[in-house]
């Protein structure tokens, strides 16, 4: 359920993950903002409009990705990189363990 805060003359919206995730909102993206009928309606100004499909689909994919702790660490050299494809890490990672 989203949550409202005012705080001062502001009104703060925390937008759930799965919500955002839907939009492809990223941190800093605008969101439009407008009534209707008595609702407050939130349009994405950049995001799902503006980016082609397959960049949606692969940035849904890198944060559930993320969320689900599927990341790989950090390397400085290829030999690194071919050292941690050899552990049962990796092989989680792409689905092989």
């Amino acid at each position: 359920m989203p949550k409202l805060h005012v705080r001062g003359d502001k009104l703060t919206i925390t937008i759930p993950a799965n919500i955002r995730d839907e939009i492809a909102a990223l941190d800093g993206d605008e969101i439009d903002v407008r009534t209707e009928d008595g609702r407050i309606v939130l349009t994405p100004k950049m995001g799902v409009a503006e980016r082609h499909p397959d960049i949606h689909a692969a940035l849904a994919e890198a944060h559930e990705d993320e969320r689900a702790g599927r990341l790989s660490p950090a390397f400085q050299t290829a030999e690194e990189i071919e050292a941690w494809q050899k552990t049962d890490n990796y092989k989680k990672l792409i689905g092989k363990a």
